[in-house]
């Protein structure tokens, strides 16, 4: 999987799931939303809303198919605070999969405040889709032909 703000998806498969999990009795509420360039400017495409409660997880499919993803955006907003007195860290992973396969993931383990000193830890970040080159075409030799 990649490590960076990208995230490689088949165009020819299915719809993609975004899945949340907080560790540690953390409770996290996210806003997340796709976005597009429309006219030289980013523009809303579909948002959702994700908290993880009690179950520390949560999740929500892309509504648009793959096709029409290329080179959008998924950016989230997330708060997130402890409701374990004695837990003051923890860790918060954004998965995103393809037809059971994953695509992405971003893990990080943060210090995290009590949600009953009525404190949030904010932090947001964003992904942008990539086709797959979806022919079984080899690119051994290309570097023959260079030319």
């Amino acid at each position: 999987m990649a490590k960076s703000n990208y995230c490689l998806i088949d165009p020819d498969g299915g719809f993609l799931k975004v899945t949340v999990t907080a560790n540690n009795g953390i409770r996290t509420g996210a806003v997340f939303v796709l976005w597009e360039i429309q006219q030289g400017q980013w523009g809303k495409k579909e948002k959702f809303q994700v908290s993880t409660g009690d179950k520390g997880v949560d999740e929500f499919v892309i509504n648009v198919r793959p096709t029409d993803i290329e080179n959008n955006s998924l950016a989230w907003f997330m708060n997130a605070c402890s409701s374990i007195h004695a837990i003051d860290r923890g860790e918060i992973t954004i998965n995103i999969t393809q037809d059971n396969v994953n695509r992405f993931k971003k893990s990080s383990s943060r210090l995290i405040p009590k949600c009953n000193d009525a404190k949030q830890l904010q932090f947001g970040s964003h992904v942008i889709f990539k086709h797959m080159i979806s022919e079984n075409i080899s690119t051994s030799d290309l570097w023959k032909d260079t030319e």
